[in-house]
């Protein structure tokens, strides 16, 4: 969910399109209409025309859960006052069957319906969704458009193309994937969007905000972000660079893979002040992502965090799930889904990807990925490491099962990390897992999905028998990887270093501080220079922060806010010890630790595992 697309991708999607027109001229579209600039109450309306029902009754449903995500999302929460009209405007009687379903009777005489749509970001009503796969309603100043929490689908009508018009203020304009008639611009108040069928209206979202975007192309895709800035604090244009440099080493990553002719990012960036949101990210499409993050975040922090990190993710979904996917995704459920089994290529092999691109395109060093591989071993280890990773893809949406899906980004990734080491090293350095999703996209690509009971077995097909234990022992089964084993055919150790850190968590993720059994945060005993300047002692409990409490409901976004901070800037820790509150004032300083390291050994360049890794991380 953190992810871009194929040539053979690209020619299904001409013929696709060239059948959708055709098959536009023999019936006419779902006409849509949403009214961005009548907003009422935080909510806007929405008009569906369905042309000529030929049913005696039709149900409407709103998506449960989209592509990408992995949590039931029940958009229907957000949509009130749902009316049906005939054609002489008579209100007819609907039947609200569930949270996301309505259904009329007598349909065939039904014109239009009608529905009022309340955004995410700023409800007051409990729910599971994303904010990168939310909404926003704000009057004349953004519309941020996951459009399942907008537009619905007949039951049975998903593949019927759609027309999407959408009026809105002038000032606003629109970035998306979706074909727009409004080409001109000559009058920027509508746009009229089409889609082929239900399915491409879900996989476009649309952001409307003031004009804040740049684009440029790399290697024939043209690439646009578009940004939303609240607080007019972030430019496009100040990201230019660090994200032209990004996309031109994912291209060069995946020559010979098959790319689209755009990418538009949805860039929101949200006023911390005002949304209090522990968790934000990145939500992939076809050839767009959205995207949230904090506007309080420095050029420097969305350089590294979103762009390399968030986007660069989204950008390599282009290979898993948009070219290589199982039946269960191609033909997505949106109301009563069947997970597939394979999270650890979805989005594992995608996390894998975002770091090794890194270090094979020289923007970082071999140790700084070195590194990273080893902070994902170490956030693994606090989920449940011997639970089969197939098991918990399959029944993800289960709540036993869905607690560990924050693994699919740390254990995911590792065993796209094994497999590709075991596979270097099976093909005397020749083949990787990156040839064998190249291989694998020519094989299926958009349009042919695979078995998802099959697929483990063509790939031990199409590689080593080694490939095969690996499956059988660590992703099918429960026993858990051995990475020390992995790391020493590439000449990589465990080693006790001095490094840097933040006050809070060290490299590697590891907090220095704990919850006791009164709910109270206290440090720890193990701590780090920066701490120890202040003054903190073991099991002095966090009450404040520079005057802002510090608590159980805010500690992911202080701790977030925590790494802004500079060298020589002021901070006063409020703690409790012994019974007593203390201010503890000091200056900010780059803290260091001491933790277990993996390194690189030294050894000559024509050392066997010299040559493997090498063969790994520069293939």
């Amino acid at each position: 969910m953190r992810k871009i697309f194929l040539a053979i991708a690209t020619i299904a999607l001409i013929t696709s399109c060239s059948t959708s027109r055709v098959a536009q001229n023999q019936k006419k579209d779902i006409a849509v209409s949403i009214d961005l600039n009548n907003v009422v109450d935080d909510k806007v309306n929405v008009v569906v025309d369905p042309q000529k029902i030929k049913e005696n009754s039709v149900v409407y449903q709103i998506p449960a859960i989209v592509p990408g995500t992995y949590a039931m999302s029940d958009y229907g929460k957000f949509i009130s006052d749902f009316k049906a009209y005939d054609y002489k405007g008579n209100e007819m009687t609907v039947v609200k069957v569930d949270t996301n379903s309505w259904k009329i009777d007598n349909a065939t005489k039904m014109d239009k319906i009608s529905y009022w749509v309340e955004d995410t970001f700023d409800t007051k009503l409990e729910h599971n969704i994303y904010v990168m796969a939310g909404t926003n309603i704000e009057k004349d100043q953004n519309f941020f458009l996951n459009l399942p929490g907008f537009v619905g689908y007949f039951q049975n009508k998903k593949e019927t193309p759609y027309t999407i018009s959408i009026s809105h203020p002038e000032k606003l304009y629109e970035t998306t994937s979706l074909i727009n008639k409004n080409t001109t611009k000559t009058d920027n108040t509508l746009d009229v969007f089409t889609a082929s069928r239900y399915d491409e209206i879900s996989d476009n979202p649309i952001m409307y905000a003031p004009l804040n975007s740049v684009s440029f192309t790399v290697d024939g895709i043209e690439v646009t972000l578009a940004v939303y800035s609240p607080n007019n604090i972030h430019a496009a244009k100040d990201m230019e660079a660090d994200l032209k440099r990004m996309v031109q080493a994912q291209s060069n990553f995946l020559k010979g893979f098959k790319t689209t002719n755009e990418y538009n990012i949805l860039l929101y960036l949200f006023d911390s002040n005002i949304y209090k949101w522990n968790s934000f990210g990145a939500l992939e499409h076809l050839s767009s992502t959205t995207v949230v993050y904090p506007e309080s975040y420095s050029k420097e922090l969305l350089a590294d965090g979103m762009i390399n990190g968030t986007v660069s993710h989204e950008f390599f979904h282009i290979v898993s799930p948009l070219s290589v996917h199982s039946e269960e995704i191609h033909s997505f459920d949106f109301n009563s889904p069947k997970m597939s089994k394979h999270l650890w290529m979805y989005e594992g092999t995608t996390e894998y990807f975002a770091n090794l691109f890194q270090v094979n395109q020289g923007l970082i060093s071999e140790q700084d990925f070195v590194n990273e591989m080893k902070n994902k071993i170490s956030a693994s280890m606090r989920f449940d490491d011997t639970m089969p990773f197939t098991d918990m893809s399959k029944n993800i949406l289960e709540p036993a099962y869905a607690k560990n899906y924050g693994n699919v980004y740390q254990k995911g990734a590792l065993i796209g990390m094994s497999l590709d080491i075991i596979l270097r090293e099976q093909s005397n350095g020749s083949y990787g897992i990156l040839n064998l999703m190249k291989d694998l996209s020519v094989k299926y690509g958009a349009t042919k999905p695979f078995k998802d009971d099959e697929i483990i077995d063509e790939i031990i097909a199409m590689t080593y028998p080694a490939v095969g234990d690996f499956f059988k022992n660590h992703v099918e089964g429960k026993t858990p990887i051995d990475y020390n084993a992995l790391f020493d055919k590439v000449g990589i150790v465990n080693k006790l270093q001095t490094v840097d850190s933040r006050y809070f968590i060290d490299n590697s993720n590891q907090p220095f501080i704990a919850v006791n059994k009164d709910r109270e945060i206290y440090f720890t005993k193990r701590t780090n220079s920066g701490l120890v300047a202040l003054g903190v002692q073991e099991n002095d409990i966090l009450k404040s922060i520079n005057g802002e409490a510090f608590t159980l409901q805010n500690a992911n976004a202080m701790i977030v806010k925590s790494f802004e901070w500079k060298v020589g800037d002021s901070v006063t820790l409020e703690v409790v010890r012994g019974g007593k509150t203390i201010e503890l004032k000091g200056t900010i300083i780059t803290p260091k630790t001491e933790q277990i390291g993996l390194v690189i050994e030294d050894l000559p360049a024509d050392n066997p595992k010299v040559i493997l890794r090498k063969a790994w991380l520069k293939g």
